[in-house]
Parts: C-alpha cells; sequence; structure tokens
C-alpha cells in the first residue's frame, strides 16, 4: 500500500503536568522510523518542535522539565500534532488553554492529523471538532468528560478511534499501537514492522484489524463491498477464489477489483491474505501451536509458502517471531 500522509514536521504543545511518555514514546519510534528509513535511503529526517503560548519552561508530572522552542502564533503549519495526557484533571486546564484550542483548531484547519494522548482529547473537545464524532480517553476520566461534553460520542469500550483526521488514544500503550499505523503510512509498513519489532509485539495489533474486529466500523460507504467485507470476516479461514468472491458480491470481476480497491485501498486478495497474516501472529503470540499448524489454522496448505508470506509481511521468520514475542526479547536489526 501507498504512504497515504506526510511526516516531515511533528508539532508538539507543552502543558504543565503533562504525562511526558505521552510524547516521549512517539517520539522514539518515530525516531526509529527515520533510522530504519535511513537504511533503505528513504526518510532521512522529521522536525520536531516544541511550542506552547509562552516561551516559560513547564514541568512534566514526572519532574521533568521541558522547554518550548516557539509559540503557537509561531509554529507554522504541522503534518502530526502529538497532544499530550495531562495527570491530573484536565478540565480546569482545557478552560484556561484558550490559545492551544484556537491553535489545535488552525492546524486542523491546515491539514494536520492528530494524535491525542488520554485525557488529552478535552483540549479537541473544546474545539468542537469532535462534536458527534467518536473519541477516546483515560477510563479514570471518561464519565466525567461525558457529562461534560455530550456532544462528544465517547467510547467507552475502544482504546483507539478515530474521526477523520483526529486520532485518539486512551493509553499509552494505545499510543504506541497507533504510532505503528501512523509510520506505515508514512514511512511504509516494512518500516512500521520494524519498528513494532523494537517496541514489543505485544503492544499491538494493527489498527485496522482493532476497528475492523470490534466494532466492525469501515472507512467507506460501499454497501457492497461492506458486505463482502463481512462474509470474508466469516470465511477468510478457507479456501476462497475469485469466483466465492464474485458469486458473494454479485459484481463482475473488473467491478469487484476496482470497488473494492478504491474502498478499502487493497485488492480482495490482499486483503485477505492481511487478514489470514493477523490471525497467524495472534496464534504464534497466544498459543503453542506448531508453525504448520498455525498456516493450516490461518488458511495456507503450504506451511512454505505461508512462511515466505510472514516473512515479507512482518520482516521475521515465523519462528523468530514466535521467538521474540514468546520471550520477549528485544533487539535491533542492522
Amino acid at each position: 500500500m501507498q504512504n497515504t500522509f506526510s511526516l516531515n514536521r511533528v508539532l508538539i504543545p507543552l502543558l504543565d503536568q503533562m504525562l511526558s511518555t505521552s510524547i516521549s514514546l512517539p517520539l522514539e519510534m518515530i525516531q526509529a522510523g527515520v533510522t530504519y528509513s535511513r537504511l533503505k535511503h528513504q526518510h532521512s529526517k522529521v522536525e520536531v518542535c516544541f511550542c506552547a503560548e509562552h516561551l516559560d519552561s513547564v514541568t512534566s508530572m514526572g519532574g521533568i522539565p521541558l522547554t518550548p522552542e516557539v509559540t503557537f502564533s509561531e509554529t507554522g503549519q504541522g503534518d502530526l500534532i502529538i497532544v499530550p495526557g495531562l495527570w491530573r484533571n484536565p478540565l480546569p486546564v482545557a478552560r484556561q488553554s484558550k490559545a492551544l484550542v484556537q491553535w489545535l483548531q488552525h492546524q486542523h484547519e491546515l491539514g494536520a492529523t492528530f494524535c491525542v494522548a488520554g485525557t488529552g482529547v478535552t483540549f479537541m473537545a473544546e474545539t468542537g471538532l469532535l462534536d458527534h464524532q467518536p473519541a477516546a480517553t483515560h477510563w479514570y476520566f471518561l464519565e466525567r468528560l461525558k457529562r461534560h461534553y455530550p456532544d462528544v460520542d465517547f467510547k467507552p469500550h475502544h482504546l483507539i478511534t478515530r474521526s477523520g483526521r483526529i486520532f485518539c488514544a486512551g493509553s499509552v500503550n494505545s499510543v504506541a499501537d497507533l504510532m505503528v499505523h501512523l509510520i506505515g503510512q508514512s514511512m511504509g509498513e516494512q518500516i512500521a514492522h520494524k519498528v513494532e519489532q523494537q517496541f514489543s509485539h505485544e503492544i499491538r495489533r494493527p489498527l485496522d484489524q482493532i476497528l475492523f474486529a470490534e466494532d466492525h466500523t469501515t472507512a467507506h460507504n460501499d454497501e457492497v463491498v461492506i458486505q463482502l467485507q463481512e462474509w470474508i470476516r466469516q470465511h477468510y479461514c478457507e479456501d476462497i477464489d475469485l469466483e466465492n468472491l464474485i458469486a458473494a458480491s454479485g459484481l463482475t470481476r473488473r467491478t469487484l477489483h476496482r470497488r473494492f480497491k478504491e474502498a478499502t485501498g487493497f485488492s480482495p486478495t490482499t486483503y485477505i491474505q492481511r487478514m489470514r497474516l493477523t490471525l497467524a501472529s495472534d496464534l504464534l503470540k497466544n498459543t503453542d501451536l506448531s508453525i504448520r499448524e498455525v498456516a493450516y489454522q490461518a488458511g495456507y496448505t503450504d506451511p512454505d509458502y505461508f512462511s515466505r508470506l510472514f516473512q515479507k509481511h512482518f520482516q521475521l521468520k515465523p519462528s523468530d517471531f514466535k521467538r521474540s514475542v514468546r520471550g520477549k526479547i528485544f533487539y535491533l536489526e542492522s
């Protein structure tokens, strides 16, 4: 899949009592992506800029002093805005942060993508950009924020939500999940998988599969393709061929390929393959099945073919993947 958004400039607003991990972890993951990209002579640099209403130093919840480089009015346009979470009740802070709220609105108008950590959703809610839109936040403040922002569609059972270009994550681990997805969109899936390996397999399920599995949301309105996706969900471990898909959809071969690709970004074959490989990775993480048994469970009759596909997709052989996630081995590939 082609890269879908540029990640050249990251802007981070600083606030007193912010959780430094809500910005340090995504920044370290981005830098890991840049490092791997350089090895492929691709993405060479991501500019990071810390900003605030004033240039006074702020102190994170952990006592770490952080100093903004520019004021909100001086930032210019960002590709990605990382909105940090707060340790304490965010509502009083949000009421006093009109300059931040206006800046967030302006960055949205300029076309930025947002990664919103935990209670940072409060600032996005103040902009009105989440009215009648899904949002996630930290469970501890969920009910309080639901009462304060009744127009926001908070999702208590989801740790990641997307509303257009606004991604909300309910926890730091969910921020990590989200960053792997965004790195994949900007630097490519191979780089994203390498970052995932460095920052631990078990923190993550692919974002599209989380949304797909938990609430069956789609990013398109093609009802025929939605129905076909549901059919694939029920049958993807079986021996599916193109004729099965044509029969299930009622479309011609040419129309099926065109509409499915337009709706999902993938061909039907690639879509099914991704689902099977995700199932295989879950089985490798959570069961003691052999590689051959995992291949059969995921719908592959040829274990060698499965192993080649798995290695191409995850940048690791199935056996190495299983050993690393089950043994919690962390390493950086050269």
